[in-house]
């Protein structure tokens, strides 16, 4: 497995001059585990890898929950972070280049176009909970960059949200109002992995 980055040019860096023999070794060695280990946990759907999952048993490496409102499902947000990192790869291997391409796929299959989720003040409070004078709302953008939501279905990728007793539902009005505004349930973050992928893919086919 080909490591992130060119580690005589990284270790050359007068920051890292101090490293050195059995270290450097086991820095690599602790990276090439850890990437290895991001290939080995890409979610494969009907026979398609997709993207990642928010957390992970540590011994069957299968999706699981975390809070109560944090169900197993596909997580936008942290892969995309994934995808951002497999990108940096200066030298990536093919496993590394086709997780890319298939978690790039899954972002332009997911892309929810031409809306944007935004926050709304209710000085009156929210009908649900008069408590709460804010709510969270989908609207109409036709420039917006794409909205994802943070977790999908692991079969078929269905948008889902959780509220704290753990009771999955598929709409954001059906989520508590506390939970509805205190939670990041959809957000922008394939867009830049999007933006940035041409010039990713033109990169590796010019060095092939």
């Amino acid at each position: 497995m080909r490591i992130a980055a060119d580690y005589e040019k990284v270790f050359s860096d007068e920051a890292f001059a101090w490293i050195r023999g059995s270290l450097r070794r086991r820095i690599r060695q602790s990276w090439d585990a850890g990437l290895a280990l991001i290939l080995r946990t890409q979610y494969v759907q009907n026979g398609v890898k997709t993207v990642w999952a928010q957390q992970y048993d540590h011994t069957t490496l299968r999706p699981v929950k975390a809070r109560a409102y944090e169900l197993p499902g596909l997580s936008a947000g942290e892969s995309a972070q994934v995808v951002a990192l497999l990108m940096s790869i200066e030298n990536p291997s093919p496993e590394v280049i086709e997780a890319v391409k298939c978690a790039v796929a899954w972002f332009e299959k997911t892309r929810i176009a031409g809306k944007r989720a935004v926050i709304v003040p209710m000085p009156e409070g929210n009908p649900d909970d008069p408590t709460i004078k804010k709510d969270r709302v989908l609207v109409d953008d036709p420039d917006a960059p794409g909205l994802w939501p943070r977790y999908c279905e692991l079969e078929d990728n269905r948008p889902f949200f959780c509220n704290r007793d753990g009771i999955k539902v598929y709409s954001l009005k059906e989520v508590w109002p506390e939970r509805r505004t205190g939670y990041g349930w959809y957000g922008e973050w394939g867009a830049p992995i999007l933006k940035r992928y041409p010039r990713w893919l033109k990169r590796i086919e010019e060095e092939r």
